[in-house]
């Protein structure tokens, strides 16, 4: 297959031809003609880009990873992949644990036995927690970090868990930071932690913060906090964009702060690509007006967004490019999780995940593996 147009190259768009071949980019050059029988999309107005990585989201449609049948999973991934993104890690919520070794089973051997899908790993938000920052997570489920339950979870889901969120004041949370951090990446999450417990924590090895600035303390003039020692320590931030979880200005800010260490993600929950009205997110009733979805209490449940919703509020409301963002949805995720090599650019070598948009950021078609699945 051999796709010519505008392709979105690392920085910006250019001129080019991409070749894919047996799942995987062959090679990308102005001069590449077509072979005999080859397939060969012609862009024309519309853009090749690398397709969309979430590094968190816990379901949608209706579904929710925590709770999801293998068909449920199915019919996410599939949504996803309509809203342009390639690359999956599901996101888990904190809950019983009987109910989090079903979930892991099940994630699992989806993973192992269907082909072609989307996932890429496990985010395990939970239930290794504060209570002070719980957010949306039932407390009843909270507990300090385990490393036995982590091990054993973690071979239920057949050793696909790829992030683990925790708060680093809780009793023995450093200690497991260091013992796994070389196994999983560890995100820094809900959690009062001041500045020197954040950058103890990231010097024993985490490298990633949880939905930066949402369940945690803020970023003080005197106390910089978990977003300060994020700065200082080098660490990825996650960021829920969808210019209500973060105004604008700030993430603007955050933007110039952090750049290439800065992850869109979506924090979805069920409810996303759904009305407005009343969903379950870790066993806790959410309600959904404007697309807003918060607890019983007012606190804010997740989102109803996806990558391509959050990229409208990038261009939209941030005055950004496509361009400046792109890297924020594809190769900055890919490097947070260790798989720059096989995904986030269009790059000779990498999986033929690609995603053709119109300008006016419509989907007009996503290849997973060089397969075209929307």
């Amino acid at each position: 297959m051999l796709f010519k147009g505008k392709v979105f190259t690392g920085e910006k768009f250019e001129e080019t031809a991409v070749r894919a071949e047996n799942g995987k980019i062959l090679e990308i050059s102005p001069e590449l003609s077509a072979k005999a029988g080859e397939e060969v999309v012609q862009l024309g107005e519309n853009l090749l880009v690398p397709g969309f990585i979430d590094l968190h989201t816990h379901g949608c449609i209706g579904y929710d990873f925590s709770t999801a049948s293998r068909e449920e999973i199915d019919k996410m991934c599939a949504f996803y992949l309509r809203k342009g993104i390639t690359s999956v890690a599901g996101t888990t919520m904190t809950m019983g644990y009987e109910d989090y070794k079903k979930a892991a089973v099940t994630i699992g051997e989806y993973m192992d036995s269907v082909e072609n899908h989307n996932l890429i790993g496990i985010n395990m938000e939970g239930p290794f927690l504060s209570v002070e920052k719980k957010g949306a997570h039932d407390p009843q489920y909270i507990i300090d970090a385990s490393q036995e339950k982590m091990d054993e979870l973690n071979k239920l889901a057949g050793g696909h868990f790829l992030i683990v969120d925790i708060a680093p004041e809780r009793p023995g949370a450093i200690d497991f930071i260091r013992k796994n951090s070389k196994d999983y990446v560890i995100s820094v999450a809900h959690t009062p932690a001041d500045y020197e417990k954040a950058m103890e924590a990231f010097e024993a090895g985490a490298t990633q913060v949880t939905h930066l600035f949402n369940a945690m303390n803020g970023l003080g003039h005197r106390d910089p906090g978990v977003p300060g020692a994020a700065f200082a320590s080098g660490a990825n931030v996650e960021m829920i964009c969808d210019g209500i979880h973060i105004h604008p200005t700030v993430m603007r800010m955050v933007y110039k702060m952090f750049k290439e260490r800065l992850l869109v993600i979506s924090d979805s929950m069920s409810a996303a690509g759904l009305q407005d009205g009343e969903y379950v997110l870790g066993g806790l009733p959410v309600f959904v007006k404007e697309g807003k979805a918060t607890l019983e209490n007012g606190t804010i449940a997740g989102s109803t967004t996806d990558l391509l919703k959050e990229m409208g509020v990038w261009m939209d409301r941030c005055g950004m490019t496509m361009e400046e963002i792109l890297p924020c949805m594809t190769i900055n995720p890919a490097k947070a999780v260790h798989m720059e090599e096989r995904i986030g650019s269009i790059a000779a070598g990498k999986a033929a995940d690609l995603v053709v948009i119109s300008r006016e950021r419509e989907i007009q078609a996503v290849y997973k593996n060089g397969v075209r699945k929307v």
